[in-house]
C-alpha cells in the first residue's frame, strides 16, 4: 500500500492509496486497475471504500478528489465536471504507468462522475459499478431530508456546507446557482454506455437520500446491466458495508471466467438484453450487429453502423423513413437477378446508394444452376459448409468491394451506415457478416450465437416452407431443416 500524489491541469493535486495485488496479473502486459471514486462530502477512506480496497482480488486506487481529504483545490456542491476531470487525470496517470483501467468504483456523487467518464472514454470500459448514484438531479430531496438547507436559500441566497479536507472539518458557502448548476445536471449520456462495458448497480432500498427508484432510471438507460437491491441498506450502507462490498466482489469474480464473460457477450445472464432487432417496417430480419466485444477485450464492435436483413422489396414509407434515421447511406444487394424485383429501390430512398452484388455470378448461369447449388444446402452440416465455401469462392471479388467501401465511407468521424440483404438475410448475408466478425477477432461462439439470431429474424418464412417445398419437388422437413441455423 502506498500514497500517491497525482498533479491536474490546474497545478492541483490529487491524493490517493494505491493497493497492488500483483498475483491475479502475473504474466499480463497490463495489470489491471480498479479507480474507488467517493461520493460527496466524502474521502478516500469513507464509508466502504477502505474495506472494499482490501477485499477486491484486483489493483485499486482510491483517492481524494480536488478540495476533498488530502488533495488540495477547493470544493464545490456541483463540483460534477471537475471530478470527471479528476478520474480522467488519474486514468491518464496510470495507464501511462503501464495499467489497464479495468473497472471504475463509484459511490453517489462519485458515481455520477464516473458514469460520465465511462462514456465519454476513447477505449470502453470492461467494467463500472454504480453504487447508490442519482439519475434524477432535480427531485428536491436535499429540501425534503434537510429543511434547513431550503430556509438558508430562502432566507440568505446560501447555505453552509461542511466538508472534511486535509483532517480538518471546513464551511463552504453553497449558493443558489451551484444548487441550480447541480439540479440542471443531465444524466441522459448514461444510454450511450458501450454494450461491452458490464455494469453493475448496488442500491439500498433503505435510502432515502437518493431514492431506489434512480436505480431502476439507471438500470433501464443503460444496455448491459445487472441490479443488485440490498433490502436493508440506507445511502451510506451503515451497518452493511460487508455486504455492498460482497455484491461489488461478486460480481468482478464471476466475470474473471471466461465463459462466464463469453455468455455475458452473448446475452446470457444480463439484467437487459442487449437490443439488436430495428423494427424496419415491410423489412424482416433487420438487425445491427454492433455490440460484440472483441476477444482480448481490447474494444467492440461499432454499433449503428452496419445492419443486415432479409429482402427490403416490401419496405414502406415508414420503413424508408426509419432507414433515413439510422443514417443508411448504402445498401449491398447479394441477389441473384431473377430474385429481384423490377423497381428500382433506390427511387424510394434518395441518397441511398444501392449495389448489386451476385454473390453467385461465377457459377449461377440458369435457374437450374440455382437450384442445383440450393440442393446442397440438403446435406446436412457438410452440405452448408460446401455451399457457404462457393459462396465465398464465387462472391470473393464483390465481398472485397464491400470492405473497401466500409474502409473509405465508415471511419470513426463518420456516422453513416450501410445495409447488407439477400433474400432471407441467412446465407449469403450470414457468410459476409462472419467473414466481418471473424477479420475484427470477435470470439467463435460470439459470432455462432449472431448468425444463430437469424432462426428468429425470418420465421415468417415457415408459411412459405409447404409450397417451396411442393415446387422444389423435395420433403418438408427437407427444406425446413435447410432453412435452419441450428
Amino acid at each position: 500500500m502506498s500514497k500517491i500524489s497525482i498533479h491536474n491541469d490546474h497545478d492541483e493535486v490529487i491524493v490517493g492509496i494505491l493497493e497492488k495485488k500483483d498475483e491475479i496479473d502475473v504474466g499480463r502486459t497490463h495489470p489491471r486497475l480498479i479507480l474507488v471514486c467517493h461520493g460527496v462530502l466524502g474521502h478516500k477512506d469513507y464509508l466502504f471504500q477502505r474495506l472494499l480496497a482490501q477485499k477486491l482480488p484486483y489493483s485499486s486506487f482510491r483517492f481524494d478528489f480536488r478540495g476533498n481529504g488530502e488533495s488540495s483545490g477547493e470544493p464545490g456542491y456541483a463540483n460534477i465536471v471537475e471530478d470527471i476531470e479528476d478520474i480522467h487525470t488519474v486514468a491518464d496517470y496510470f495507464e501511462n504507468q503501464g495499467y489497464e483501467i479495468f473497472a471504475v468504483i463509484g459511490h453517489s456523487r462519485g458515481s455520477v462522475a464516473g458514469l460520465k467518464f465511462a462514456v465519454s472514454r476513447r477505449r470502453p470500459l470492461p467494467f463500472f459499478i454504480n453504487i447508490s448514484a442519482r439519475y434524477k438531479m432535480n427531485d428536491n430531496q436535499i429540501y425534503r431530508n434537510r429543511p434547513e438547507i431550503g430556509a438558508g436559500l430562502k432566507e440568505h441566497g446560501y447555505f453552509m456546507w461542511r466538508v472534511k479536507q486535509r483532517d480538518r472539518i471546513v464551511q463552504v458557502k453553497v449558493t443558489q446557482a451551484e444548487v441550480d448548476k447541480f439540479y440542471n445536471w443531465s444524466n441522459e449520456h448514461i444510454s450511450r454506455m458501450s454494450v461491452s462495458t458490464c455494469v453493475l448497480t448496488i442500491h439500498g432500498l433503505q435510502d432515502t437520500i437518493v431514492p431506489p427508484y434512480n436505480a431502476a432510471m439507471i438500470a433501464n438507460k443503460i444496455p448491459n446491466h445487472t441490479l443488485v437491491l440490498l433490502p436493508e441498506a440506507d445511502h451510506n450502507f451503515k451497518g452493511k458495508f460487508e455486504e455492498v462490498v460482497e455484491a461489488a466482489c461478486l460480481f468482478l469474480s464471476k466475470h474473471e471466467h471466461d465463459n462466464h464473460r463469453r455468455a455475458y457477450a452473448m446475452g446470457q445472464n444480463t439484467g437487459l438484453v442487449i437490443p439488436r432487432w430495428v423494427d424496419v417496417d415491410g423489412v424482416s430480419n433487420f438487425r445491427d450487429i454492433g455490440g460484440w466485444p472483441l476477444k482480448d477485450g481490447s474494444g467492440y464492435i461499432r454499433e449503428r453502423t452496419v445492419f443486415r436483413s432479409g429482402k427490403p422489396d416490401g419496405i414502406t414509407p415508414e420503413g424508408c423513413a426509419t432507414l433515413s434515421h439510422l443514417n443508411v447511406k448504402a445498401i449491398f444487394d447479394f441477389r441473384l437477378p431473377h430474385e429481384m424485383k423490377e423497381e428500382d429501390l433506390s427511387q424510394r430512398l434518395p441518397g441511398v446508394n444501392r449495389f448489386e452484388y451476385n454473390l453467385y455470378a461465377n457459377v449461377v448461369k440458369s435457374i437450374s444452376d440455382y437450384i442445383k447449388y440450393l440442393m446442397v444446402f440438403l446435406d446436412g452440416p457438410e452440405g452448408f459448409a460446401k455451399a457457404y465455401m462457393t459462396i465465398l469462392e464465387s462472391g470473393k471479388v464483390f465481398l472485397g468491394e464491400v470492405f473497401r467501401y466500409m474502409i473509405r465511407e465508415l471511419s470513426t468521424a463518420s456516422k453513416a451506415s450501410i445495409l447488407v440483404h439477400c433474400t432471407a438475410g441467412k446465407d449469403r448475408t450470414g457468410l459476409f457478416i462472419m467473414v466481418l466478425l471473424g477479420l475484427c477477432y470477435v470470439d467463435e461462439e460470439i459470432i455462432a450465437k449472431e448468425y444463430d439470431l437469424s432462426r428468429l429474424g425470418y420465421f415468417d418464412y415457415e408459411k412459405d416452407v409447404k409450397a417451396k417445398a411442393k415446387e422444389l419437388n423435395i420433403r418438408e422437413e427437407k427444406l425446413r431443416a435447410a432453412l435452419s441455423t441450428s
